[in-house]
């Protein structure tokens, strides 16, 4: 049997749904949010150069550099909380709106088609916050099995938030099932706009919410958002026993997967944790790979071949950008997902 890994970056979600920030997106919306906030006035007092990311600037203030005096630290912390609150923010309201409209582009439903026909080969690794590939496979999955949810996808136990409510109750989750639905696995390296935690300790409980109609709106009241935010070195926040759990099944993954399909993810060099991840799982492997990206080749080369050499098995065929519409993710599944199956798309 063929095993399969999508790997999903920022550009996954774009080629979907494309409201869908990419990171100088980001960077444009949040800095237009900082400038209503009590912060806006130390914001600005900070370099130009390095406002001109959100991977830069929160680097920049959530590390201790020498020269930082106590007042500037508390200030920089400030301003952080805020930076990651409104990212939260963010994504959450766009989480939010995908569960409740449950709008999904033709691209999304041919993908969902292919998985929802293909259960027992898909996996998904992702760096994503968003919830969109979890609402696009539902569309398809929930047809097959009505009792599909979130918590099927997240391979690590997880108490719905819904079970605050409840005195001593965890609440329902995919692994209280005695027959659990055959669904792909849906690893979210960092975290995800729907998952809620304490903040305290590396084995806190992580929540998840549905945004359906028996939770509360205040129902995560005294939790913080789960996500692992855009900073140059991430090693501090990798810390949770779910974050170990996830990352330790996606190099399984990796390792035994016949074809590995990366979508929307151009391996910048400061993301240091999943360019050895994928050194690490595929020092034997023989796997294919396919590379589907709007960048050109010469583009992508520049960092894939620091993460893969020059390897024939890496293939390029699924990139650049071909007049006003083209969309590599739409070819890509088109072409080589309903093609070589017997899944007829609707392309």
């Amino acid at each position: 049997m063929v095993k399969t890994v999508f790997f999903l970056g920022a550009g996954f979600s774009k080629a979907i749904d494309n409201s869908y920030p990419l990171m100088s997106q980001l960077t444009d919306n949040i800095v237009s949010e900082i400038a209503k906030s009590s912060v806006a006035e130390h914001y600005r007092e900070i370099a130009p150069l390095i406002k001109k990311d959100i991977e830069a600037l929160l680097t920049y203030l959530s590390t201790d550099f020498p020269w930082k005096t106590d007042t500037k630290k508390y200030a920089n912390r400030a301003l952080y909380e805020e930076i990651i609150k409104l990212i939260s923010e963010q994504f959450s309201e766009l989480a939010k709106g995908s569960v409740q409209n449950q709008n999904t582009s033709t691209i999304g439903e041919n993908l969902a088609e292919y998985v929802g026909t293909h259960l027992e080969e898909c996996n998904f690794i992702t760096l994503n916050y968003d919830l969109l590939l979890e609402t696009t496979l539902l569309t398809k999955l929930k047809t097959i099995n009505s009792e599909i949810g979130f918590a099927d996808f997240y391979k690590y136990p997880m108490a719905w938030i819904g079970s605050r409510n409840y005195t001593g109750a965890f609440g329902f989750t995919s692994y209280e099932r005695e027959n659990k639905p055959s669904v792909p696995s849906i690893l979210k390296l960092h975290g995800s706009a729907n998952w809620f935690w304490a903040g305290i300790n590396p084995s806190d409980i992580i929540y998840y919410r549905n945004w359906n109609r028996n939770e509360k709106n205040n129902i995560d009241i005294g939790l913080k958002p789960y996500i692992i935010p855009p900073v140059m070195d991430k090693n501090a926040f990798y810390n949770h026993v779910a974050i170990h759990s996830l990352w330790q099944q996606a190099e399984k993954l990796l390792t035994e997967a016949n074809e590995i399909y990366i979508i929307g993810f151009s391996f910048p060099q400061t993301d240091l944790s999943v360019k050895y991840l994928f050194q690490s799982a595929l020092r034997k492997s023989k796997a294919k790979i396919y590379v589907v990206n709007p960048d050109t080749e010469e583009e992508l080369r520049v960092n894939y071949d620091k993460v893969f050499g020059n390897n024939e098995k890496v293939i390029y065929k699924y990139i650049g950008k071909n007049g006003k519409d083209y969309n590599a993710a739409e070819r890509f599944i088109k072409e080589h997902l309903l093609n070589n199956s017997n899944v007829i798309g609707r392309l």
